[in-house]
């Protein structure tokens, strides 16, 4: 399954607007019971997604990514797949980073073990989509940290992901090699660029599709 990342630059009064249909988190978590799809065993999950009975199923369809045919660069491809008002948006079109992969990068430049993105907005299910939010701080540091200071970062990203928490499965076998600091750095780019371009009251987030 692809897994389409978009960063982008969003005024946080103004999203609502770039995402109809989306809504805010619960202001406190609730308990709910869901079913396995493959197991049809019942789980409780606790969550700040809101309820969906008031969903209108024909904003779907308004908001689908156009699918079109890979003609000329990936790059084109990608940036023909996004939402108009997103695509007005300072942004940076990439693929495969979740906020599995980004929230360890956050980590490491805070100095924590451990860090969760926000969640400003859920999607209904049927979207296959979800957005991230990354912290003022982390942002603020890349806007103005140096390049050695972006290979330290990326160095330990890298170290980060090349734990058995990531390489991995439960049973101890390897699923996936160690990281190279030097792609960690390239896959920093996007988003220290927006760092940069960041501008006062935007935030920076991540729309993840697939």
């Amino acid at each position: 399954m692809a897994i389409y990342s978009t960063y982008f630059l969003c005024k946080p009064n103004e999203l609502p607007a770039a995402f109809p249909g989306w809504k805010p988190p619960l202001p406190d978590p609730v308990v709910r019971t869901q079913i396995n799809p493959y197991t049809r065993e019942a789980h409780t999950v606790t969550s700040q997604e809101p309820d969906w009975d008031d969903f209108d199923p024909d904003l779907v369809d308004q908001q689908s990514p156009q699918v079109v045919a890979i003609e000329g660069d990936f790059q084109s491809y990608l940036e023909s797949r996004l939402p108009s008002v997103v695509r007005a948006l300072p942004h940076r079109c990439s693929k495969g980073l979740t906020n599995c992969e980004l929230e360890p990068l956050v980590a490491a430049d805070l100095g924590e073990l451990e860090v969760e993105l926000e969640i400003p907005l859920y999607a209904h299910p049927l979207f296959s989509a979800c957005l991230n939010q990354f912290p003022a701080r982390f942002v603020d540091h890349l806007r103005t940290a140096d390049e050695p200071e972006l290979g330290d970062l990326a160095q330990a990203w890298a170290a980060r992901m090349s734990t058995p928490d990531y390489t991995h499965n439960v049973d101890g076998e390897r699923l996936y090699d160690d990281w190279d600091p030097a792609d960690a750095r390239r896959l920093m780019t996007p988003i220290v660029e927006l760092a940069v371009e960041c501008a006062a009251g935007q935030s920076l987030y991540l729309m993840n599709e697939w």
